[in-house]
């Protein structure tokens, strides 16, 4: 197959698709209009896009693209305006289906929410009366007295607030006489509204409710707002309590810090200490060895262990002096780096 033969396809598939979904809202505004209306008073007839593509099998030259009358372009704006304003329409009405049933399964849900709040109630109330007040010692089980009483009870509140509906039935009924009586003296007085009182007052009526769903729209996003707020402050609240148990965590291990610093200073000062003796027994032991005579072999045996000995241990105590001087120095800094940490965050907790 040539490329211009390929081309020629998709452009005949195209405009089939064209022409199938102008049919298809032709078909949707006949159907809805419910009119016996002549399809050539219309469009004065449209043939069949596979009529395009007819021709002799086998003989591309003989495919010709026979003449054909269309929809012209004020109709199919006219079908498409009216194809709109009746989606348009389904959509509102299924907007207000919608906000209808919603508001019905609100009002259910209320209602079996106060169902079981009332429930409930009962159940403790029956719990107090009746099994709170023990069971029969003979028997073993709950006295019969106390569960008929504590029904009759409930059948006398049932009555009273029976009485009571009744009561406010008649009132309302008589509410209502009351209004149709002044609603026929206002007719028969001639005091009825007009066309255009009438008019103004669905207006107003229209642009209150528009009001009052703005305001119900508007009282949605703040209570989602509020919720997103607690639900944030929550967050803040634990991680704050996290950051001050950390700083708690972090102070102990300052003060515990600077403990150990205390200790390597005394122990460095006792090293110190012990470091300057050690040096002037030495210096005492030379001069003595120097001063006095030839000592004897054994003398200058045990001399020298005792020099080399005492000369191990400075190099010892030095090399302790020098290990606690470093790690005194790492825990200053290891101090004041917590500190700022600590204050750091301390100051973004406030």
């Amino acid at each position: 197959m040539s490329s211009h033969t390929k081309e020629e396809f998709a452009r005949y598939v195209w405009d089939n698709e064209i022409l199938l979904r102008e049919n298809a809202m032709l078909e949707s505004y006949l159907e809805r209009e419910r009119k016996q209306i002549s399809l050539k008073e219309l469009v004065d007839g449209v043939e069949p896009v596979q009529r395009q593509l007819s021709g002799h099998r086998g003989s591309k030259s003989s495919r010709k693209i026979k003449d054909q009358t269309k929809i012209t372009l004020k109709q199919k704006i006219f079908i498409t305006e009216q194809e709109i304003k009746s989606r348009e329409k389904q959509l509102k009405d299924i907007e207000e289906t919608y906000q209808r049933e919603s508001i019905n399964y609100k009002a259910m849900i209320k209602e079996t929410e106060m169902r079981i709040t009332e429930i409930k109630r009962e159940a403790y109330e029956f719990k107090r009366v009746v099994l709170g007040k023990g069971v029969d010692p003979h028997s073993g089980k709950t006295r019969a007295e106390n569960i008929v009483k504590y029904y009759d009870d409930k059948i006398k509140e049932k009555d009273t607030l029976v009485e009571k509906l009744l009561q406010k039935n008649v009132v309302l009924k008589r509410e209502i006489k009351s209004m149709e009586k002044q609603l026929s003296n206002r007719d028969n007085s001639g005091e009825m509204l007009s066309s255009i009182d009438f008019l103004q007052l669905k207006i107003e009526n229209k642009s209150f409710n528009a009001k009052i769903d703005e305001k119900n729209k508007a009282l949605l996003k703040l209570k989602v707002s509020a919720a997103q707020m607690g639900q944030e402050l929550t967050e803040k609240r634990s991680e704050l309590a996290s950051h001050l148990k950390g700083a708690v965590t972090l102070r102990k291990r300052i003060s515990e810090a600077e403990t150990r610093e205390k200790q390597l200073e005394a122990d460095l000062i006792k090293t110190r200490a012990h470091v300057t003796k050690i040096k002037k027994t030495v210096k005492r032991l030379k001069i003595s060895q120097q001063v006095s005579d030839m000592p004897k072999i054994e003398d200058y045996v045990k001399q020298k262990e005792i020099e080399y000995n005492l000369r191990r241990k400075i190099k010892q105590m030095e090399k302790k002096v020098e290990l606690a001087t470093v790690y005194a120095r790492r825990a200053r800094n290891n101090a004041s780096k917590r500190a700022e940490e600590n204050s750091k965050r301390t100051a973004q907790l406030s």
